[in-house]
């Protein structure tokens, strides 16, 4: 409930400003279910994220093709300090004011990446004045006392730094979008953390390490007072340099949303498939599962924590969704592998209400037949989720989205629609005749199915590779049938228009979905 309380505290404050402007994105939290409003209603943000360095404007012009052939709703692209701030107090807006306008041109909405201090838990993006001068902007020491290819996180020059150069983008996105509102939020850092070390070992940290944890943070967590070794143990290290990297986000992200209050939120480096060591397998004091109290705790000014989600084995990517779908976090996968095999995990995003995906990489220069199906596979069902976006969207905050995913092994599956009702759904390439004991499956085993119950009890159905079959139990002495099965879309103003009827050997042996799917919605009924 923190998050919530956060919000309302920052629209209140921010109450004069609104008055004079269209509605800002926001984050609502309502009856335990997350959304991203835009203009007031949910959007499901549906994003394509560039590689790192093509936010220049020749190379962005060179990649929409890429981008617009995924299908995708939003564009996830980086904002350079070291562009930014050429010069300490002097910025260069031309690279943020390219992306608005070809974002625009282009009818898709923005999601904008701060390169500060951190990329991938280095400083690779801060300014050339800034990398080569660490007597006064210092860098984190390992250890043996070696600079680490890190800002120190307790140096007030370097926060002071970065803060100035995120408000003056802050300042000049709001003077360019405040009443168009093409970005919808603000990622503030990149994959933060400390590589070489889990700790930062300059003086002044090794001080405040060896004393008492902040009597807040003891606080939040249910701790007593005492140091970070008596708290944390074995952890300590990590979990004081996380409380270090947390805080100094949050006065950057701070100092930002006074100016212009857009959601904002960090990614994440996880510490998965098998890589546990912090500081060498991942950035020691990003916000991890193993840290991520910690950093609801000394971040309350960024409103969400996303998840770099690269595994396409669905039971690590259900246990690290599971992780970070919490009262005070919702789903968001910030990252995710631009693979032919993802997409069809997003639908087990979507189960848990999931308002935002994004997959990397999308614009490679020299497409490989890799990424040209990776492109096919995000085209098919970026494509599907867009064209019933505010229905959708306005769904999962609602908690009325059911979905269902082929596993190896696995080619049938029921889900619990309520009402009596039951969806039995079977996967393989759609036939006519009744459904085997043990289905054929998918020959890649990428077999989905949506369902989506509207607010009268009908019901949004498409699939992938896959049968829906509908049971109604008569415990009430009712028996159940399809009235009406209707192939359409939604029109531009938001209403269902009717294409054709499904009826006879459409719907005899269920709805059958092959490799491209259709959008039907079911009427049922009871006799």
């Amino acid at each position: 409930m923190l998050l919530l309380a956060l919000l309302i505290q920052a629209a209140t404050s921010s109450a004069a400003w609104a008055d004079t402007q269209t509605e800002i994105p926001s984050i609502r939290l309502d009856q335990g279910h997350y959304s991203l409003q835009v203009e007031g209603q949910p959007y499901l943000l549906l994003g394509a994220q560039i590689h790192n360095s093509n936010s220049w404007p020749e190379v962005l012009r060179q990649s929409w093709p890429a981008i617009l052939a995924t299908h995708a709703n939003t564009l996830l692209a980086p904002v350079y300090w070291q562009q930014l701030e050429p010069t300490p107090g002097h910025f260069d807006y031309r690279n943020i004011d390219a992306l608005l306008s070809q974002s625009r041109a282009h009818h898709l909405h923005l999601v904008l990446l701060w390169f500060g201090s951190w990329k991938n838990g280095q400083l690779q993006y801060t300014p050339d004045w800034i990398k080569t001068d660490p007597g006064d902007y210092p860098r984190a020491l390992d250890a043996s006392g070696q600079p680490l290819n890190d800002l120190s996180t307790l140096s007030a020059a370097n926060l002071q730094a970065d803060r100035r150069a995120f408000s003056a983008l802050m300042t000049h996105l709001k003077q360019l979008d405040a009443e168009q509102h093409t970005v919808l939020m603000v990622q503030v850092e990149n994959e933060p953390g400390l590589f070489g070390a889990v700790r930062d070992h300059r003086a002044e940290a090794n001080r405040a390490f060896a004393g008492r944890v902040p009597a807040e943070l003891a606080r939040r967590l249910g701790k007593p007072a005492g140091t970070w070794r008596q708290l944390f143990g074995t952890d300590a290290e990590e979990a004081f340099q996380a409380w270090l990297t947390a805080s100094y986000i949050d006065q950057i992200a701070a100092a930002g949303k006074a100016i212009y209050p857009l959601p904002t939120y960090v990614n994440t480096w996880l510490h998965y498939k098998n890589k546990h060591i912090p500081g060498t397998d991942y950035p020691s004091g990003g916000a991890t599962d193993r840290v991520l109290d910690i950093w609801k705790a000394a971040a309350p000014h960024i409103d969400l924590i996303g998840t770099d989600l690269y595994a396409s084995d669905r039971g690590e990517f259900d246990r690290v969704i599971g992780q970070y779908d919490r009262p005070d976090n919702p789903v968001f996968i910030s990252e995710t592998g631009f693979d032919a095999a993802m997409p069809r995990l997003i639908y087990d995003a979507l189960a848990r209400s999931a308002f935002a995906i994004s997959t990397f990489g999308v614009d490679g220069a020299h497409p490989t037949p890799a990424d040209l199906a990776a492109r096919q596979a995000y085209a098919v069902d970026f494509g599907l989720l867009d064209s019933i976006d505010r229905p959708l969207a306005k769904a999962l905050s609602e908690g009325r989205v059911r979905t269902a995913i082929e596993t190896a092994g696995q080619t049938r599956s029921e889900l619990d629609l309520g009402g009596h009702w039951r969806a039995i759904i079977s996967y393989g390439p759609p036939a006519w005749g009744d459904t085997p004991p043990t289905p054929v499956g998918s020959p890649d085993h990428d077999g989905h199915v949506l369902l989506v119950t509207l607010p009268d009890g009908s019901w949004l159905v498409s699939g992938v590779r896959a049968r829906v079959e509908w049971r109604r139990d008569a415990s009430d002495g009712l028996h159940g049938q399809i009235v009406r099965a209707e192939q359409g879309h939604y029109d531009t103003t938001g209403h269902w228009v009717m294409e054709r009827l499904w009826n006879g050997d459409e719907i005899d042996y269920g709805l059958n979905f092959g490799d491209q799917p259709s959008l039907l919605h079911v009427i049922p009924g009871s006799y």
